[in-house]
């Protein structure tokens, strides 16, 4: 069975993934290495290959920067961390937490802008009795998209509720049971202005900034997407350096 950081060492995903076939895209997407410390470090963007494509209003496919390299924090004071790019990303690294931790009956938070609840035809079986991960890592890469990867999490029983916060006053509300199992998910185009190019909501960093130090302590691990699809990963690098500031 290989590590994390083995599987994520570095790659491209060929044009039948599911991220890649979204817009038809002819050219490969690539997947950054997993870098792991015990302290946030900035993140960085990578110039020389793409993460992600889509076609614009004119059909035509425009390919998006992600990260150079994906971050893994552990540190003895905070939950575990994950920083990637493509949301999808996200149920391997629960996977790997929830395994290696024998947790159950986890709990899903997820700050988002859309439900990436689209649905999924593809099906994954799974055994509980045994590590899969390079099973789960090989099936949210090549058949789940951004807008559909937790669906497949629920039938698996990777995540067994989810709460979904797609606006300010649902954040606001946002209630927890401290004696329950959480995942916190934040996907940073949550602190999009909609209606600008290119510019955050400050009211929305505030508040989600505000919301993360109130429940972070409660959750047994994070997981946070800079989306480059629709957040520019500048924007959502300036974002992560205001909010997260961990040392």
């Amino acid at each position: 069975m290989k590590t994390l950081e083995q599987l994520y060492n570095w790659f491209f995903l060929d044009t039948t993934c599911e991220n890649t076939k979204i817009a038809n895209s002819n050219k490969f997407l690539r997947v950054a290495p997993i870098e792991k410390l015990d302290h946030y470090k900035e993140i960085e963007i990578e110039e020389s290959n793409f993460a992600f494509a889509e076609k614009d209003e004119n059909w035509e496919i425009q390919y998006y920067h992600g990260l150079k390299k994906f971050l893994r924090i552990e540190k003895s004071d905070l939950p575990p961390i994950f920083i990637f790019d493509n949301h999808n990303h996200a149920i391997i690294f629960r996977y790997y937490i929830k395994n290696t931790n024998k947790l159950n009956n986890m709990s899903l938070i997820h700050i988002d802008q859309h439900s990436d609840c689209r649905e999924n035809k593809h099906i994954l079986q799974l055994n509980k009795r045994v590590n899969e991960l390079d099973k789960i890592f090989k099936f949210w890469n090549e058949k789940c998209n951004v807008g559909n990867f937790i669906p497949p999490a629920i039938e698996c029983w990777i995540i067994n509720e989810q709460t979904q916060v797609r606006s300010l006053t649902s954040l606001k509300n946002l209630k927890i049971d401290k004696q329950q199992n959480y995942i916190l998910d934040i996907d940073l185009d949550f602190c999009l202005d909609w209606t600008k190019v290119d510019k955050v909501d400050l009211e929305s960093v505030i508040l989600l900034k505000n919301k993360f130090d109130e429940i972070w302590k409660y959750t047994s691990w994070i997981t946070i997407a800079t989306s480059p699809y629709f957040l520019n990963q500048k924007l959502a690098k300036n974002i992560l350096d205001t909010i997260f500031h961990f040392s």
